[in-house]
């Protein structure tokens, strides 16, 4: 039982650490800071997975920021209700409808609804 109760303790301290030093490494990274406040928030309301998904993405968009200057904005054209998953497709080079499914997986969490308003008033139209 004391193993038990260790075991999950030193899962729980390193699943922390890890958190922590995702957050860390947004702020030093060479983001600009809109997309440092998107990704932190990202990583606050999914936990582990907005951890995966910050390694996975942002490595990506790091190298891509090297070749050009990419802004984030809605979707015009791309749209189901203000556009915010199409323009995040657009801006990760990702099927808009992986992020979709991405975000109604986020909407169990029960944060998902409050961050889509979140990034539907902070994200410019295109």
């Amino acid at each position: 039982m004391v193993y038990i109760a260790f075991s999950t303790g030193v899962i729980a301290l390193a699943f922390l650490l890890i958190f922590v030093y995702t957050i860390i490494n947004c702020l030093q990274s060479n983001l600009k800071d809109i997309e440092k406040l998107l990704w932190i928030i990202i990583i606050i309301f999914l936990n582990i997975f907005g951890v995966i998904l910050y390694y996975v993405f942002a490595k990506k968009m790091g190298e891509n920021m090297k070749k050009n200057v990419k802004r984030l904005y809605r979707s015009k054209k791309n749209r189901v209700i203000a556009g915010v998953c199409g323009g995040l497709g657009d801006y990760f080079d990702v099927d808009p409808t992986l992020i979709r499914l991405i975000w109604v997986l986020f909407m169990f969490t029960g944060a998902g609804i409050l961050a889509y308003i979140i990034a539907w008033i902070i994200m410019p139209e295109k």
